[in-house]
C-alpha cells in the first residue's frame, strides 16, 4: 500500500474538491450560467474522488509507464463512471448523465470517446498533478496527524446522510407529482406548466440545483415528471 489510510482520505477529498471546480466551470460555460455541480451539498464530487484515488493506488507501480498508465486510466475510469451509473439509477432512482447519442455507448452509462478522455486525463493527473498534490499532504500529514482525515470522515459522511435524506423527498415529492399528471393527462399544458413552475417553488436549495444543474437527470419511475421537466428547460432555453 503507497499510502497511509489517512493519506488515502485527504487524496480523496482533494480530489473530490478538485473534481468538483473542474466540473463547474466546464458545465456552466457549456450551459451560459452557473451550475453548482456535484450530488452532495457540499463543493466536492466523491466519485472523482474514488476514481483518482484507486487509480493512484493501481497505477503506482507503472507510473513510469505511459502506456500502460494510460490504459489502466482508460479502464478503471470507466469502470468507475458505470457503476456510479448504476448506483445512483437503482438506488436513487435517477440518471445525472446519458452518453446515448455517443458511438459505442453501453447503456448510455459509458462512451468510449469519453473513457479515452479520461486516459488522457490520468496520465496529466499523475505525471503533472499529483507531485504537487503528494508535497502538500505530506506537510499536511506532518502537522495534523491524521486529525485532518477524521474531520473529513464526519463532514462528508453527515453530508451523505443529509442528502439522501433530501433526493428521498425529493423522489417521493416527484412521484406523486407524477400520479397527478397520469391522470390529468388532458389538462391544458400552460397549466401544467404553471403547476410545475409552483412544484420547484416548494423543492429545497439542494433539490432545486439538482434540477437546473443536470438537465439530463431523469427519474426512472416518474415518465411524466421527466418529461414536464424537459419541456420546461426547452420553454426557458428558447426564452433565452
Amino acid at each position: 500500500m503507497p499510502f497511509t489510510f489517512s493519506e488515502v482520505v485527504v487524496l480523496f477529498f482533494t480530489y473530490s474538491v478538485i473534481g468538483w471546480i473542474w466540473e463547474t466551470i466546464y458545465c456552466s460555460i457549456k450551459d451560459h450560467h452557473y451550475d453548482y455541480r456535484g450530488f452532495l451539498f457540499g463543493p466536492y464530487c466523491p466519485v472523482y474522488g474514488f476514481a483518482v484515488t484507486t487509480i493512484l493506488i493501481c497505477t503506482y507501480r507503472i507510473q513510469n509507464n505511459l502506456f500502460l498508465l494510460y490504459i489502466v486510466g482508460v479502464i478503471v475510469a470507466t469502470i468507475f463512471e458505470y457503476c456510479a451509473s448504476v448506483f445512483l439509477q437503482y438506488v436513487f432512482h435517477m440518471k445525472l448523465w446519458d452518453y446515448s447519442h455517443l458511438w459505442g455507448n453501453i447503456q448510455g452509462r459509458v462512451a468510449p470517446i469519453i473513457s479515452l478522455f479520461w486516459g488522457l486525463g490520468v496520465v496529466f493527473l499523475v505525471k503533472i498533478v499529483q507531485p504537487f498534490i503528494q508535497k502538500i499532504i505530506n506537510w499536511e500529514e506532518a502537522k495534523t496527524h491524521g486529525y485532518l482525515a477524521l474531520m473529513i470522515l464526519l463532514v462528508m459522511g453527515t453530508d451523505f446522510i443529509l442528502t439522501i435524506i433530501s433526493v428521498e423527498k425529493l423522489h417521493l415529492s416527484t412521484k406523486h407529482w407524477d400520479e397527478r399528471l397520469n391522470a390529468q393527462l388532458k389538462v391544458d399544458e400552460n397549466k401544467l406548466n404553471d403547476r410545475f413552475d409552483k412544484l420547484l417553488e416548494s423543492f429545497s436549495w439542494n433539490q432545486k440545483r439538482l434540477l437546473t444543474s443536470f438537465p439530463h437527470l431523469k427519474f426512472t419511475d416518474a415518465r411524466h415528471f421527466n418529461e414536464a421537466k424537459r419541456r420546461l428547460i426547452s420553454r426557458r432555453e428558447n426564452r433565452s
